[in-house]
């Protein structure tokens, strides 16, 4: 006897893809709780930033190499969400969040600036020792498109493309 449910009993549940992706701040709370209960201490749980923006990109997965190589971004491993074509994944550094994934028209219209030719956004990212990111960045190969050097209002920076050519601001608060 088989009913309207019957498909849904014989699917297996790592071949069902959902409609959007899951929560990271959902999965990061089950995460804690899950280190917590095996450590049987507190884990700090970071929730996610009140915005977080998504980069497009060609190969998503060198761009998260290179990030995470390149940038010292962080992964958040329990949000990376793998799909048949693509996939989804949230970086951290400091105390942000960005989302990272496949372009496309099918894909919210977002695209690379290596497919327009042109950077398709700036990300503003302060670290603690700019100077230190800066050599790391240069010695993987960074794109340096502006150099290290003290700005007026307090900041000393510097600016490189990633590998797909989105450009990212680092900086850190100098004493005056």
């Amino acid at each position: 006897m088989t009913d309207d449910l019957e498909p849904l009993r014989r699917s297996r549940p790592d071949r069902v893809l959902p409609d959007d992706p899951p929560d990271p701040e959902v999965l990061a709370r089950g995460k804690a709780r899950l280190l917590s209960a095996l450590a049987g201490g507190e884990v700090v749980h970071r929730p996610m930033p009140s915005i977080h923006p998504r980069l497009a990109y060609a190969d998503e997965r060198a761009a998260l190499d290179f990030l995470t190589r390149v940038f010292g971004l962080v992964e958040r491993r329990e949000s990376r969400m793998e799909h048949p074509d693509g996939m989804l994944a949230w970086l951290e550094i400091g105390d942000g969040v960005v989302m990272i994934g496949r372009s496309g028209e099918q894909r919210h219209g977002l695209h690379s600036p290596a497919e327009l030719g042109a950077p398709t956004a700036m990300l503003n990212v302060y670290v603690p020792d700019v100077d230190a990111h800066y050599r790391r960045a240069r010695e993987e190969g960074a794109r340096i498109v502006a150099p290290l050097e003290e700005m007026f209002w307090g900041d000393r920076r510097y600016e490189a493309l990633d590998v797909e050519g989105h450009r990212w601001h680092f900086a850190q608060r100098v004493a005056r």
